[in-house]
């Protein structure tokens, strides 16, 4: 099958993702597994979302360091946020486990920022820093948080080639 979503998540965490969720007072990060249970058995699970329909009843905040696409077990690509900050945050919903299924999240997807629209129409949506709390917290219509970030926001590597005549000029 040859997938082409963001499934190059480079979460930080020990046997899953960590991620942040709000339990009431305060923040907390638990670990979590990569994609919701979903309801149909032909689907399995769901690991994405688009953020403009998606019902956001327990946002989460995903731990990561880079996100892209990756191919038949090669990285096509992976964009991480230019900050000063360790990782960075992406938007999600969570759900709490239960016997047959372990606490999980889905991530949410955007219109794709100006780093990536070349190359892609859709990709998770990354949270500003300034806004992780009001995230968490439900403060803000989720729109209003997850806004768009200027070109030049994000590294890309391997730099993505827009054509085969371009491959050729490189060696």
């Amino acid at each position: 099958m040859d997938a082409d979503f963001d499934d190059a998540l480079q979460g930080v965490g020990r046997n899953g993702h960590r991620i942040m969720i709000w339990d009431g007072t305060e923040e907390r990060q638990i670990e979590a597994h990569w994609g919701l249970k979903s309801r149909d058995t032909e689907i399995g699970q769901i690991p994405l979302l688009k953020s403009e329909t998606a019902r956001i009843e327990n946002p989460c905040l995903i731990l990561a360091n880079e996100f892209g696409i990756r191919r038949d077990g090669k990285t096509l690509y992976a964009a991480s946020l230019v900050t000063d900050i360790p990782f960075f945050c992406i938007a999600g919903v969570w759900q709490r486990g239960t016997r047959d299924w372990p606490d999980s999240f889905a991530a949410l997807t955007v219109p794709a920022y100006a780093d990536l629209e070349p190359y892609k129409d859709r990709h998770v949506a990354v949270v500003d820093p300034d806004d992780w709390y009001d995230w968490l917290e439900q403060a803000r219509p989720p729109l209003d948080i997850l806004k768009r970030f200027p070109e030049g926001s994000f590294t890309i590597m391997p730099p993505i080639q827009q054509s085969f005549a371009g491959l050729l000029g490189a060696a």
